[in-house]
C-alpha cells in the first residue's frame, strides 16, 4: 500500500484504545502499522472502546457501542462466500455498469475504496483498479485483506489486479494528475429509519469513514478524471447525487448504478 506523506491519523482512529494481539500472531509489519495509525500495541482488551485485533486469521476492528455490543470485522477476500460471487462476476450489476466495451485493458479508479469489495469484484472481473482510501484505518483493514488474497492461490491473480494507496482521491483527481477510463464512486446512502439491519461492513464505514460532505466534490473531481465514464452507486430510490441526471442507469433490488458518459468536448 502507498501513502500520502502528508497523511495524518484521522480524528475516528485515534480514539481506538490501540492494538492488540492474540496468540503471539505480531508480526514485523505490524510494528509499521502501530506507528502509521499512532495506536499503541495493548496487552489486555478494554472493556469499552474500539480495538485493532491481529490473530492468525488477520487484522480485524472491533467495535464497542455505548450498549455493550459488540461487533467484529475484517476482510477476507477468499472465504466460501467470495469464491461463489467470483465465480458468477460477470452477472454482477456493477460489472455491467462497466459498460459493454470494457475489457481487461479498461482502468478504473475506485475513489471511495471502503473495505474493498466493490474492487474486488471489477479485478476478478480483470479489470485494473486503483483504489484511493483516505481512510487510515480502513486501507489497513483493506491491505490485510489483499495480502492475504495474494497469498491464496484462487485469488492471487485478482489481488495483483489492485493497487491500494491510503490518500484521498480528490489530490489527484482534481489536479488531473492521474487519469483512468472509468472513475467509480460509492457514497455512503443517507441513513433510512424504515431499512432493514444495515450490513456490519456498511456499518464500519459509517462509524469511522467521516464521508458525509465531500460526496459533491468528489463527484466533480471524478468527472475530470474519467476518460470515458464516471459510475456512482446509489440507493435504488434515492436521489441523483448532486441532482445531476445520469446517462442511464443499471438497477437492481436494492442499489442502482447511475452512469455518467463523459464527452471529452465538454471538458
Amino acid at each position: 500500500m502507498t501513502q500520502e506523506k502528508t497523511h495524518r491519523p484521522d480524528k475516528k482512529t485515534s480514539n481506538l484504545c490501540g492494538i492488540y494481539c492474540e496468540n503471539d500472531a505480531w508480526c514485523p509489519r505490524y510494528d509499521a502499522l502501530a506507528n502509521c495509525l499512532g495506536l499503541p500495541r495493548i496487552y489486555k482488551l478494554p472493556d469499552k472502546g474500539s480495538v485493532l485485533i491481529i490473530s492468525q486469521k488477520g487484522l480485524s476492528l472491533l467495535l464497542t457501542d455505548d450498549h455493550g455490543r459488540h461487533m467484529r470485522v475484517r476482510v477476507d477476500f477468499t472465504s466460501g462466500d467470495w469464491q461463489r460471487r467470483i465465480a458468477s462476476v460477470r452477472r454482477e450489476q456493477l460489472i455491467c455498469a462497466m459498460g459493454r466495451k470494457a475489457n481487461r485493458t479498461t482502468t478504473i479508479i475506485d475513489a471511495t475504496g471502503g473495505l474493498g469489495r466493490d474492487a474486488f469484484l471489477l479485478a476478478a472481473a480483470r479489470f485494473q483498479v486503483q483504489i484511493y482510501e483516505r481512510n487510515s484505518l480502513l486501507a489497513a483493514l483493506l491491505e490485510d485483506g489483499l495480502v492475504r488474497a495474494r497469498e491464496s492461490q484462487m485469488t492471487r491473480n485478482i489481488s495483483a489486479r489492485i493497487l491500494l494507496t491510503c490518500s484521498d482521491a480528490c489530490h489527484y483527481l482534481e489536479g488531473q494528475q492521474q487519469k483512468a477510463d472509468i472513475v467509480y464512486l460509492d457514497p455512503l446512502f443517507p441513513p433510512q429509519k424504515k431499512s432493514a439491519k444495515v450490513k456490519k461492513e456498511l456499518q464500519v464505514i459509517r462509524e469511522i469513514a467521516d464521508r458525509d460532505n465531500d460526496a459533491t466534490r468528489l463527484f466533480a473531481a471524478a468527472l475530470k478524471g474519467a476518460t470515458k465514464r464516471v459510475v456512482v452507486k446509489r440507493p435504488r430510490h434515492g436521489p441523483w447525487l448532486d441532482d445531476r441526471s445520469p446517462s442511464y442507469c443499471v438497477s437492481g433490488k436494492v442499489v442502482r448504478f447511475d452512469i455518467y458518459l463523459v464527452s471529452t468536448k465538454n471538458r
